[in-house]
């Protein structure tokens, strides 16, 4: 839990891959200097491939501080499809046909009948026709809403610097893979800040209750 494994966790996102590892594994590294294990040793795969690997900690391997892992693939097992559900595109919605719609249908529930549930049900489901016929939707595999293509070219500027970082080590290509990287986890980490802050900005629930529709005047 440090700035080394919020690294980790956030290329981890981005590449869309589930961790192998388990938390009742037993530890992989043994440290020598200080006397004690630890797990660095982590395997990542797609969803896909994921849901058929299993990993399994080896015995001490001649004089390693790590032990083996095996990462074992069943071919044979039958793999779910992955379903990308459908998002709410509420920066294309049609707010005032929303409101109207919905104020419709709300007024259609006969909210004096004791039986709470049922109205509730009902109000649920007047907003979600009003939503569907306002409000468009759609899917994208590993879509993430910060990305922009300032970000890709900047992703690529270091792919690029580390390519020639291994291809031809010299100071300064270690430096401009340095900078190259600094550059693209800054512009990363405000593009993610503002991206959630624009969307907090939207919540508002006084414009969602008047969209609805006031039931207590009814």
């Amino acid at each position: 839990m440090d700035h080394r494994g919020e690294e980790v966790e956030s290329w981890q996102i981005d590449q869309n891959l589930q961790l192998l590892n388990d938390p009742e594994d037993q530890d992989t590294f043994y440290s020598r200097r200080w006397g004690r294990t630890s797990a660095p040793d982590l395997g990542f795969a797609t969803d896909d491939i994921a849901k058929c690997t299993t990993r399994t900690v080896q015995d001490q391997l001649a004089g390693s501080d790590h032990r083996p892992i095996m990462l074992t693939v069943d071919l044979n097992m039958k793999r779910s499809l992955t379903y990308t559900p459908p998002r709410w595109n509420y920066k294309k919605a049609d707010w005032s046909k929303f409101a109207s719609h919905s104020d419709i249908l709300t007024t259609r529930i006969n909210i004096n009948t004791r039986q709470i549930d049922k109205a509730n049900k009902a109000l649920t489901k007047a907003i979600l026709s009003a939503a569907h016929e306002c409000i468009p939707r759609g899917s994208r595999r590993n879509y993430i809403p910060y990305w922009s293509e300032e970000l890709q070219t900047l992703q690529e500027e270091v792919t690029e610097a580390r390519d020639n970082g291994e291809n031809e080590p010299s100071v300064d290509n270690n430096i401009r893979l340095k900078a190259k990287t600094a550059r693209f986890r800054r512009e990363s980490n405000t593009a993610v800040r503002n991206s959630w802050h624009k969307k907090t900005a939207q919540l508002n629930l006084e414009m969602m209750v008047r969209n609805c529709g006031d039931l207590s005047d009814r």
